[in-house]
């Protein structure tokens, strides 16, 4: 099978600009030669048109003209002079005794239109001899002279070919100089192919754009491969946000559903807590205490019931409405101190020391029920769950953010719950979570309400004892 043969780019823009090139070139050159040719014939007709108004003259002083006048004036024998009236009658051939008439010749005819005229090569009908021809006209004849029209004669009337040669050999050598002008325009392109093709192949991360002139056809190469790299970088951020975008979207809708499907399984349980006391106080003859238990279990299941809808609508809130959380200036000592006396309050088998080294105003612009919601969650965690007796609060003070390290000297947690612990509704143990009323959501809150204040929080065990957090919250 024949294959199509292609040419590249430097080799048919050369062929393209060469055709266009050597055809001005041979226009230029025809139109000289013309013009050469022409030049020499215009002096060949004047020189002729001057033995012309010389025998004019004779014939106006003398009437006539005759070889022996023709004998004392021209020396060369082979211009051939005649003598016409305007009929066309000759009057006077040196060369031809008898001659028709001329009123038909092409010089005759445009000597009387114009004056004078010429034919560079015609054939006598009288001698059968090519001739050039010259012809004035004066005011009763017409004199033409004419010179045969030999070798000697046509060289004299063509065109100089040194000339031509040199001026071939100058296009010669410009064309040469235009083959190495159009191959650096094609190594320009061909270094375009080569950067198309690692585009194509994505391989242009780290493309070298200085194999590029510094010419104007560089410069256009750098900013074409530039704007390649901003556009791709471009697409990629774009990709990439979109990409995040999505998977963002997915997360929540995947995390409504779950939280849907965890609310519903843990209202369950004090749903059912609820309804059975009562069922059983209704329809049963109870004495005082029994009643008094089951009132008091249906109530606590209440409580857990209320926390669970109120932590379940602020978590909601940091995750889907952002907007509407008010932001003020939030002093944390006074949240601290306050969450202190409610712990104060406590029974004594809850009561813990919490211990604060921080400075004296500590003040982060912020929504003042998530700060609370944070460390009052930390609070309760370790109350109810670490097993310790303090509770431990410094702070930090640095440029942009305030760092919290919060502790306790309980337990600890055991290393495989560690990564865990902030996921919604996450228990390390269900059955004393429950028996102490937590909804599963308080450390989830701080997670979102701490990276709602542009920080960061991390858990883990202390060296000897206790659980501890670190984060931050920006000023």
């Amino acid at each position: 099978m024949d294959s199509k043969r292609t040419y590249n780019y430097q080799t048919k823009l050369f062929w393209i600009v060469n055709v266009f090139y050597w055809m001005l070139v041979f226009v230029f050159v025809t139109i000289q030669y013309s013009r050469e040719r022409e030049y020499k014939v215009g002096v060949l007709d004047a020189k002729l048109q001057a033995y012309n108004q010389v025998i004019l003259r004779e014939y106006r002083e003398n009437g006539n003209f005759n070889d022996k006048l023709l004998n004392s004036y021209f020396h060369d024998e082979s211009v051939r002079v005649t003598v016409i009236d305007h009929s066309g009658n000759v009057l006077f051939d040196n060369s031809v005794d008898s001659l028709a008439n001329h009123r038909d010749r092409r010089e005759f005819v445009g000597a009387l239109r114009d004056g004078h005229s010429y034919t560079i090569r015609r054939l006598s009908q009288s001698n059968n001899q090519e001739y050039f021809y010259s012809a004035t006209a004066g005011n009763n004849v017409v004199v033409r002279t004419a010179l045969p029209y030999d070798v000697n004669l046509a060289n004299i009337l063509k065109g100089e070919l040194e000339y031509i040669w040199v001026v071939i050999g100058i296009a010669a050598i410009i064309n040469i100089i235009l083959y190495f002008a159009i191959g650096r325009i094609g190594s320009e392109v061909k270094k375009l192919q080569t950067f198309a093709e690692l585009a194509a192949t994505g391989n242009i991360d780290d493309y070298d754009v200085s194999v590029f002139s510094d010419d104007e056809l560089g410069q256009v190469s750098k900013m074409i491969v530039k704007m390649y790299l901003d556009l791709k970088r471009i697409s990629v951020e774009r990709d990439k946000s979109m990409a995040e975008a999505i998977f963002e979207e997915k997360e929540k809708i995947r995390i409504k559903h779950q939280l849907t499907s965890n609310i519903n399984h843990e209202l369950k349980t004090p749903v059912q807590a609820i309804s059975g006391c009562f069922e059983t106080v209704l329809n049963n003859n109870l004495n005082e205490e029994t009643r008094t238990r089951l009132l008091q279990t249906g109530y606590a299941n209440a409580l857990r019931l209320t926390n669970l809808l109120g932590d379940v609508t602020l978590i909601t809130r940091i995750t889907d409405d952002r907007e509407s959380l008010p932001m003020t200036e939030v002093d944390i000592n006074e949240v601290i101190n306050n969450i202190r006396a409610e712990v104060d309050g406590y029974g004594i088998d809850k009561k813990m020391r919490i211990n604060v080294d921080m400075p004296e105003s500590v003040i982060v612009k912020g929504n003042r029920q998530l700060i609370d919601a944070i460390f009052r969650n930390l609070v309760n965690n370790a109350v109810a769950y670490s097993g310790g007796r303090d509770i431990f609060i410094a702070v930090t003070d640095e440029d942009e953010f305030y760092k919290f390290d919060f502790y306790d000297n309980g337990t600890g947690v055991e290393p495989q719950h560690l990564p865990h612990i902030f996921e919604r509704f996450y228990r390390i143990d269900t059955g004393r979570s429950r028996k102490n009323g937590g909804t599963g959501l308080g450390l989830s809150i701080v997670r979102n309400a701490v990276a709602f204040h542009g920080g960061e929080i991390e858990a883990r065990n202390r060296r000897f004892a206790g659980l501890e957090f670190l984060f931050s919250l920006h000023k």
